[in-house]
């Protein structure tokens, strides 16, 4: 859930930065049948001395009536909260079949009963181990997540997108520029991690130089 009322704006440059790359994704995993997919970016932002998740960008595939873009939630909700603070993949664990799911959903009462049955959060670092964005996907198919060489080919393409960005460091684009984001103290107000999650041991994305995720147009 989102904390507050009005989302907080995200600057177009930082959208477009994460765009193309979600659409890829899109593309691999809409290879094979899946149910309803949602893919987003979050980000570390700062507000009012503190340090929030926001969603960078509507939910892709576009137009499917989710948008979302700038909604900001405290750093420890769901599986992305457990991603930024676990710096770990976590993802919805295998199932033998829909009733075994159901069962376990059963079983914690901060899960809600909607079609929802397979979750994933990558976390991006940064040079220091910090998370700087993370890549969250939900789908209406029982494990899809589950699903080890999927997650592989995933972090592969967040390798891809994490050197881009690391060259578009040292030779930017004209009149664009990564702007630093402000430090705070991170909001906890948020829930915890669903039971039904689990965590993947496999090396995450990593920027070499990129610390914030903060895309604006800059004067020449």
């Amino acid at each position: 859930m989102d904390l507050f009322n009005n989302p907080e704006p995200v600057p177009p440059a930082s959208q477009m930065a994460v765009l193309p790359f979600l659409a890829g994704v899109q593309g691999l995993l809409s290879a094979g049948r899946v149910d309803n997919l949602q893919l987003t970016i979050h980000r570390l932002m700062y507000r009012e001395g503190q340090e929030f998740l926001q969603q960078v960008c509507p939910y892709l595939p576009l137009g499917a009536g989710a948008d979302g873009a700038g909604r900001v939630f405290s750093v420890n909700t769901g599986i992305m909260g457990a991603a930024y603070d676990k710096a770990q993949l976590f993802r919805t664990r295998y199932f033998e079949d829909e009733q075994a799911f159901i069962a376990a959903r059963s079983k914690d009462a901060s899960m809600k009963e909607d079609a929802k049955r397979s979750w994933l959060a990558i976390p991006l670092l940064g040079p220091d181990e910090q998370v700087v964005l993370i890549l969250y996907a939900t789908c209406e198919t029982l494990n899809f997540f589950s699903d080890d060489a999927r997650i592989h080919q995933i972090v592969a393409m967040a390798k891809g997108f994490c050197l881009l960005h690391d060259f578009l460091q040292e030779s930017p684009f004209t009149n664009l520029r990564n702007f630093p984001l402000l430090k705070g103290k991170p909001n906890r107000d948020g829930g915890g991690l669903h039971k039904v999650q689990e965590t993947v041991d496999i090396e995450l994305p990593r920027f070499k130089t990129l610390s914030s995720f903060n895309y604006e147009a800059a004067a020449a």
